[in-house]
């Protein structure tokens, strides 16, 4: 694991253009239409990728998918014999609330989203499970929060915050930072350019095919990132480069592929799905060859406190 030395803001400084504006409608339809395709990749919805902590885990991708939770959850050094708020900023079916209200049994999780297919299996694996006086599932847009000033004691985000407006995300930081209390603390893992610099052709193109598969309006820039967290009054911050330990989890890309169209196939004798579950299905082959430009992109764990 990498602690990352980010280069000040003026450093090598271009203007990034890779940059667009959230169309909230076109990210609610591709989760309310592929969002239960997520099931190929994780039995249990954890929509993100893994991290692989030793060598055994390269065989076992669920394990990698709890471990990245468990990563994220130590992060927020969050302690166990208090109660404590937290808020998933982008909870997907709220799989890493539940996986947290079982390490932290004081814990109260509030899940944010702005897909109605994740509000709904959200309260339905609550139910299942009988978590739904631990967790909460909210449908409010995490850059114009429904919530009070200083409501929560912890904040994160696991593969979300690509989702906010910009290349620093920050009225999503702002937000964050808004309804975090004093003292509160954060983790965000996700995908991030690493600099302003010119980026080769292929990898503009693949980026543009990503985003677009995706419903992404760019990823962040680590460093317009760091920027907006110091902005909002973050401190602490620890920036980690974890790019090689999530690739084990990565190459089960194309195998999930193969099971899904098997699944597809047998299920409907055919292929014929809407555009966005076939952009579930490009979006990860491409952002696996988007991956290998590491002196680009790169995979990073970032927390702190407020």
């Amino acid at each position: 694991m990498k602690l990352t030395n980010i280069p000040s803001p003026t450093q090598n400084y271009t203007r990034p253009t890779l940059t667009s504006k959230s169309d909230y409608s076109l990210i609610t339809r591709y989760y309310d239409v592929a969002g239960p395709d997520y099931e190929s990749w994780s039995k249990n919805f954890n929509m993100h990728f893994g991290f692989c902590r030793r060598f055994q885990d390269i065989f076992f991708l669920e394990r990698m998918l709890k471990n990245m939770n468990d990563e994220v959850l130590k992060r927020l050094q969050v302690d166990d014999s208090r109660s404590s708020s937290l808020v998933d900023l982008g909870c997907g079916v709220g799989t890493v609330a539940r996986h947290i209200a079982d390490k932290l049994p004081l814990s109260q999780i509030t899940g944010v989203t702005i897909s109605d297919y994740q509000v709904a299996k959200c309260k339905q694996l609550n139910s299942e499970q009988k978590k739904e006086d631990r967790i909460s599932i909210v449908k409010t847009n995490f850059e114009s929060l429904d919530f009070a000033d200083e409501k929560f004691t912890h904040a994160y985000a696991l593969e979300s915050s690509c989702y906010a407006n910009g290349s620093g995300k920050d009225d999503f930081v702002a937000e964050m930072a808004r309804v975090l209390q004093n003292g509160g603390r954060f983790c965000v893992a996700d995908g991030f350019i690493k600099h302003h610099r010119k980026l080769p052709w292929l990898f503009r193109k693949l980026y543009t095919k990503v985003t677009r598969y995706w419903a992404l309006p760019c990823f962040g820039n680590i460093i317009d990132f760091k920027t907006s967290l110091e902005k909002n009054g973050f401190k602490e911050i620890k920036i980690e480069e974890i790019t090689w330990k999530i690739a084990p989890s990565v190459l089960y890309v194309p195998w999930t592929c193969v099971k899904f169209f098997a699944k597809e196939i047998w299920k409907n004798r055919s292929l014929r799905m809407k555009k966005e579950r076939w952009h579930n299905v490009y979006a990860p082959i491409l952002g696996m060859i988007m991956g290998l430009y590491q002196k680009h992109f790169g995979y990073y764990l970032i927390s702190g406190r407020k």
